[in-house]
């Protein structure tokens, strides 16, 4: 039996929404999995701070598909340095294991329309050891730049 193709008009499989308590709570299975030590009441209070920055200069972005299942989330804010541009730093990035490259391409979007509506004038993406393979967004639009003092990967919009 061959794959069922779908249309060029249907829905993408995910969408992104702004973290709320609602959203914080059913986020939460993806948070401990990512981060087994974690506690709920530390979650709820992290998500809680960033939720009260919402469209001033933080946030925090949840990727789900239509049945509300959250499959990944990232923290983001807007720094500002003396004479430099604005950067959006995204940060604290937790991706559920999926096939196919729909869920990288998703988050990609989310961080673009990030970059867009808080005016950046560049991003860069930090990446823990655990989160998600680098590689899934670097195909996807991103380029690696290594800092090696941070032990940290981060890629930034080609």
């Amino acid at each position: 039996m061959r794959p069922q193709k779908f249309p060029p008009n249907e829905p993408p499989l995910f969408h992104t929404v702004t973290v709320d308590r609602r959203v914080a709570l059913r986020a939460w299975p993806l948070v401990q999995s990512s981060r087994p030590a974690a506690r709920l009441e530390d979650w709820r209070a992290y998500a809680a701070a960033l939720g009260r920055r919402v469209g001033k200069s933080a946030g925090l972005v949840a990727v789900e598909d239509e049945r509300g299942y959250i499959h990944a989330l990232f923290a983001w804010h807007v720094h500002r340095a003396i004479g430099r541009p604005r950067e959006l730093r995204v940060s604290d990035v937790v991706v559920g294991n999926l096939p196919g490259r729909e869920l990288a391409q998703s988050i990609v979007v989310a961080i673009r329309r990030v970059a867009t509506t808080t005016r950046a004038d560049s991003v860069l993406v930090e990446i823990g050891d655990r989160q998600i393979a680098p590689d899934a967004l670097l195909s996807d639009g991103f380029e690696r730049l290594v800092m090696d003092c941070m032990h940290t990967n981060c890629i930034a919009p080609r």
